[in-house]
Formats: structure tokens, sequence, C-alpha cells
């Protein structure tokens, strides 16, 4: 079973930079201008198709949660995601509480349903990517502590500094914001959402990447006050195991292109930037 999910995860992986761009450019382009990127009139049929592509991903997180954390924890954590992200959303939006001002959701450009203006694919990404980070974090402290008495300083300093409740609790909610830094200026250049008061990071407020890591920060240490002790199964395959942390490695690549497609060239580089030292933390264990 692991095999067959992980070949579909790493398909659903492959699509989603090139199945979407065929759909609504009608043709196979790796980099298009901004400026013609209206020119195509399949924009809603690549969204239905996002939307498809959300709803694997986080099926295949539910599934892969189910095998590493158990059942009973990884619909606790569904749940408190879910209603943290969503409840912060409608903070956000009514009040301009959390993520630094007013800002309204275009529901025209974000397929599924909705609640109070909140599109619920949204609070489906909060958890991919919380889980995407603390998958990936879990892999980072695993490898940290399997180095045992090693005389690296950089590591006998974190095993010090960090125990493993603080590190997932921290780096996830810093890795977290970071990637936001990549996503949000895409989102506001396709006026997915607005600020009333545009901020000055490519239109999106500084103070919105404090509510995102308090966001992720708070959803992370509700869940870990509440969660089942967590077993885990040796017999899981390294690969299918970390996963979600390995396509986290690669999401701020594949999102910095629409960037560079879009001028926003400090978004773009951070993107690349950010992957390369993701996948260089994994390979120097």
């Amino acid at each position: 079973m692991e095999k067959t999910l992980l070949f579909i995860f790493i398909i659903l992986i492959i699509t989603i930079p090139f199945l979407y761009r065929f759909i609504r450019l009608g043709s196979f382009s790796w980099f298009v201008k901004n400026n013609q990127l209206g020119k195509y009139g399949n924009y809603y049929q690549a969204e239905q198709l996002r939307f498809a592509q959300i709803l694997v991903g986080y099926s295949y997180f539910l599934i892969h949660g189910s095998m590493i954390w158990g059942y009973a924890n990884i619909i606790l954590f569904a749940v408190v995601s879910f209603i943290i992200s969503i409840g912060m959303e409608i903070i956000g939006t009514k009040t301009g509480f959390v993520f630094g001002g007013k800002y309204e959701f275009n529901l025209n450009k974000s397929p599924g349903p909705s609640f109070l203006g909140i599109p619920l694919v949204i609070p489906l990404a909060w958890s991919g990517l919380i889980y995407m980070s603390l998958n990936f974090s879990s892999h980072l402290f695993s490898e940290m502590i399997n180095y045992g008495q090693s005389s690296n300083m950089i590591t006998a300093t974190l095993r010090l500094y960090f125990s493993r409740e603080l590190f997932l609790l921290f780096l996830p909610s810093l890795l977290l914001v970071i990637i936001d830094l990549v996503l949000d200026p895409i989102a506001v250049d396709e006026k997915r959402w607005k600020w009333e008061n545009p901020g000055s990071y490519y239109g999106v407020p500084i103070l919105n990447f404090v509510g995102w890591f308090i966001t992720a920060f708070l959803i992370m240490w509700i869940f870990s006050m509440i969660q089942y002790q967590i077993i885990t199964d040796k017999h899981i395959g390294y690969l299918f195991k970390y996963s979600p942390g390995f396509f986290f490695c690669l999401l701020p690549a594949i999102a910095s292109r629409p960037c560079f497609e879009r001028g926003l060239k400090t978004p773009g580089t951070i993107g690349l930037v950010f992957s390369f030292g993701l996948l260089l933390s994994i390979l120097i264990q």
C-alpha cells in the first residue's frame, strides 16, 4: 500500500506545476510573461483542477497521518487546524487583527464552497502546509538525535537548546512564515485576496507574517496538548514516511516560477534559495 500511495503522491507533485499550466494555457509553456496570462480563457477549468489537486493532496496527508500518527491523532490535527485557521481568517477579514489589517477574499477566484467569506480551501491549505512543515521538522529532529554523541559543535548545540516539543513548535512555524513570503505575493498579484490598506511587501502587510507565525504556532501547540501518544511504526519506509516533508522542500521552488513570471523577483529568489536550503539540510544529515 505504501508504494501505491507514494506513486500517486509523486504523480500529484508532477502535475501541480505542469498540468495546471497546460489546462490554463491550452499548450505546454514553461514560462509566460505576466501580460500574457490574461489572454487565455481556461482559467476556471484550471482552478477546478487546482481545487481537485488540493483535495487529493489533503486526502493523502490524512491517510499518511493515520499511518504515522494514528487515526485519532490525524483526526484531532485536522479538526484543530481547520477550526483555528478558519477562525483566525474570519477574525482577520472582519476586524483587521491577526494578519496586518482587514482584507477580503475574491470568491470568484476561489473554487469550492466558502463560509462567512472564507473559501474552505484556505483552512485545508493551512492544514496541509503545517502538516508538511511538521513532517520535515520531524525528519530534521530525528536525524539530529540519531547523530548520537557526535562531536559536531552545531549538532551538539542544537540538541542542548531544543527539546522535541519546542523544536516541533518553533521551527515549523518559522518555515511557514518563510514560505508565505513566496506564496502571498502571488495570491495578491492574482487578486485572490487583497488588503484594504495594501502593505509594503508586494501589497502584503509585514504584520501578516507575524499572524502566520502565531496561527501556525497556536495550531501546533493546541494539538500537542491534546494529542494521543504517537507510537512510531518502524516498518514504514523512509521515502513514504517523510514524503510530505520532501514535497515541502520543493514547494518554494515550484512557486518561484509564477513569481518571476509576474515580476515578483524578491519572492521568486526567496523561493529558490529556501528550497535549496531545505534540500541541503536533508542531504548533509
